[in-house]
């Protein structure tokens, strides 16, 4: 015969054993199906949208067509789909409603996916994928972005998420062409004041 403690002990392991199966079974048949958007990789850059609330994200062989209508600097984003800082710069920067209209006004916004192997027209005229394009510049961690002037000039790499502020600042020292004349450290003193 058990004892009350004994029994007690052997009733909770019992029971234990159920709720456990319960949680087991809870989370391999529902789980997936309502965490499945918190879980799953974002590709935060929808590229390509036309969208006026979006920056207008394009492949650098649109870039250049477009280049040739409309004169602008080019933002070359190195980014990956799941990549934490990259998402939440997309969120934190890119969606921001200045950030937005300054981009869409005075760069061909460039997404380049560092593990790519769409290819892209390169501004040389050959064709690379795009991760021989971020290989091409160095490019071994994201996010990261390049600036070139319309003649397809390297001006500027910023590597790393920066506030919407920073990128602003860099963003206007480049499109103003102040970049030719004076540091950014200068420009950022005058910028502040």
């Amino acid at each position: 015969m058990l004892t009350i403690e004994e029994r007690m002990k052997k009733e909770y392991l019992y029971l234990w054993r159920r709720y456990s199966v319960f949680l087991l079974l809870s989370a391999i048949l529902f789980l997936p199906a309502a965490a499945s958007p918190l879980l799953s990789p974002v590709n935060a850059y929808a590229g390509g949208q036309s969208n006026s609330g979006t920056i207008k994200w394009e492949s650098l062989t649109a870039a250049i067509k477009n280049n040739k209508l409309h004169k602008k600097f080019f933002l070359m984003h190195f980014y990956f789909p799941t990549c934490a800082y990259c998402i939440r710069m997309n969120r934190h920067v890119f969606n921001g409603k200045s950030v937005i209209n300054y981009v869409n006004k005075h760069f061909h916004p460039v997404l380049v996916n560092i593990y790519g192997n769409k290819k892209i027209l390169y501004f040389n005229g050959s064709y690379l994928t795009e991760k021989q394009l971020a290989a091409k510049f160095n490019i071994t961690g994201v996010p990261a972005e390049i600036f070139f002037t319309p003649d397809y000039k390297k001006i500027f790499l910023l590597p790393g998420y920066w506030k919407k502020s920073d990128f602003m600042l860099v963003s206007r020292w480049i499109a103003s062409g102040k970049y030719k004349i004076e540091s950014l450290r200068k420009f950022s003193q005058n910028y502040n004041n």
